[in-house]
């Protein structure tokens, strides 16, 4: 089991069309003294040259750029695959658009050091902005991965605000061919699968007014459901393992 002494953590933030407000987000981890890898996720150039900045003017701050734009899930694996080659054993995945409460920072890192084998992750705690089809939506995808994982212990596979323990995450991660909105549940009903323990901590969410939604209502909600049924056959040809691992933990 790893120690104290063997953490070192970093932050992951992928970028596509928030390159204005992931300027706060890097500010704020900065403040706590967490390096960034920042990732381009094939922004236009006027938004590669803000990132650019970023990287330059932001002390510990490294710029993954991607030349065309591959998804979410191919930006937090390119991160993730940095944040491993510079010898982090954990990496905390921040969305860029400021929506996740930046405070709970210092909580989760600590929830990290306590428990550095294990997967810690956001729930989210939603306020009046939150768009009510958003809301509706997360709640079937929570059924559905509860069904895969044959379990109750995720109570939110979408919530972009998670430390990862590269040693058991990255083995995972670099094998999912899933880089869009399905990422985020795909990593964790694996991870699930495989028997990490994740812990679950509240915190606070908001939409703003003005902010910019990379979620294509047609196209994303089609590819999540085409996760979900991949995710349920493999549910079925895992399930006397996973059922196993349950009736071990209750011994």
């Amino acid at each position: 089991m790893a120690s104290l002494t063997d953490i070192k953590i970093c932050a992951v933030v992928p970028v596509y069309r928030h390159e204005a407000a992931s300027r706060h987000v890097v500010d704020v981890l900065a403040s706590y003294g967490i390096p960034v890898v920042l990732v381009d996720d094939g922004n236009a150039p006027e938004g590669h040259q803000i990132l650019e900045q970023i990287a330059s003017e932001v002390p510990n701050t490294i710029l993954v750029t991607h030349a065309v734009n591959g998804g979410k899930g191919k930006a937090v694996c390119s991160g993730l695959e940095a944040a491993v080659k510079a010898g982090f054993t954990h990496a905390l995945q921040v969305d860029a658009d400021g929506q996740h409460d930046m405070g709970k920072i210092p909580f989760f890192v600590k929830a990290a050091q306590k428990h550095p084998d294990d997967l810690i992750g956001g729930f989210p705690q939603y306020d009046e902005t939150v768009p009510k089809a958003r809301e509706q939506g997360r709640k079937i995808t929570n059924f559905w991965v509860s069904i895969e994982t044959m379990s109750r212990e995720i109570p939110d596979s979408m919530c972009g605000f998670r430390v990862y323990p590269l040693a058991s995450v990255w083995p995972v991660a670099k094998k999912i061919r899933n880089y869009r909105m399905g990422f985020d549940i795909e990593i964790l009903v694996k991870l699930s699968w495989n028997g990490l323990k994740m812990r679950f901590y509240p915190i606070k969410v908001s939409y703003p007014e003005d902010g910019v939604s990379n979620f294509r209502v047609f196209h994303d909600n089609v590819a999540i459901s085409a996760t979900h049924t991949k995710l349920c056959c493999g549910m079925f040809l895992r399930s006397p393992m996973i059922l196993a691992r349950r009736l071990f933990k209750k011994k």
